[in-house]
């Protein structure tokens, strides 16, 4: 017998992120964390925004520690840390303006930083209303808005990635969460009016709809409300489960890429089937 033939690995080269930098905001932990692990293993640099710098750092940490698992013999990826407030504007434009500094440029946002909130909607108080809005919506708008002013000043194709989800379409059960569901929906028709404005200069905007996700915000919730959640959840749950945060890697790479080049105002929905009830 002559030596066994072992096949190169390969993908569509459209996929892959290399020389791209990427920004994710809320990716200290939770999808933010896994949108961030996807761009560094697809080639791309990247920048990881929350709200503790020493979070990120430890975040950023295991990002690469993962990816020269992956692929030790390459170089570690480019990964920088930046604390930020998502919610205050002057924040915003700075740590922008501190990401464009140290890498040149950006190519894909992704604005994962989220909250949720279960009570009734007659019992709701005006603050935590205004805070789920803060953080889901206007946290969102000062990103989006900044890498918009960017890519269009210097002609940069990008994609930007607003994170909503599936309680933009729907609304789930059995919790409560108006105001959850209004701030992920307006988050969705905000992508969709970007797409609408930026498209003609090339800047494609889209947004993923996640539904139930074994996420740590998740687990801190089930911890609060009740693990007899997740029974209730997936009997309304085609495939029956509930999802692994890494399963999403595939589609955000592909959102972010070339390789997803007309995806212009779309909301992706992955959500093991849950909306089609």
């Amino acid at each position: 017998m002559g030596p066994a033939y072992t096949r190169t690995l390969r993908t569509l080269p459209q996929f892959s992120l290399e020389d791209k930098t990427c920004v994710v905001t809320g990716s200290a932990r939770g999808l933010g964390k896994e949108f961030l692990t996807a761009f560094a293993l697809s080639g791309a640099r990247g920048a990881c925004v929350d709200l503790s710098l020493q979070d990120c750092e430890a975040s950023i940490s295991s990002v690469a520690s993962h990816v020269q698992s992956a692929y030790p013999n390459d170089p570690a990826p480019q990964l920088r840390a930046y604390e930020c407030n998502a919610t205050i504007e002057s924040d915003v434009t700075s740590t922008w303006a501190r990401i464009v500094k140290d890498f040149g440029k950006v190519d894909v946002l992704v604005t994962a930083a989220g909250i949720v909130d279960n009570v009734e909607a007659e019992n709701y108080d005006y603050a935590r209303w205004r805070k789920m809005l803060d953080v889901n919506l206007d946290g969102t708008w000062l990103f989006a808005r900044e890498a918009g002013r960017h890519m269009l000043k210097h002609n940069i194709q990008g994609s930007i990635i607003l994170i909503a989800s599936m309680s933009a379409t729907i609304c789930v059960r059995p919790q409560k969460q108006a105001a959850y569901n209004a701030s992920k929906g307006a988050v969705q028709m905000l992508a969709k009016s970007l797409a609408t404005e930026w498209a003609p200069r090339g800047i494609r905007v889209n947004s993923l709809s996640p539904g139930y996700m074994m996420t740590d915000l998740i687990k801190g919730l089930l911890e609060h409300e009740g693990k007899g959640l997740v029974g209730a959840w997936e009997k309304d749950i085609p495939m029956g489960r509930m999802a692994e945060p890494h399963e999403l890697r595939g589609t955000i790479v592909w959102m972010a890429s070339d390789a997803s080049s007309y995806l212009n105002g779309s909301d992706v929905i992955v959500d093991g089937g849950y909306t089609c009830w």
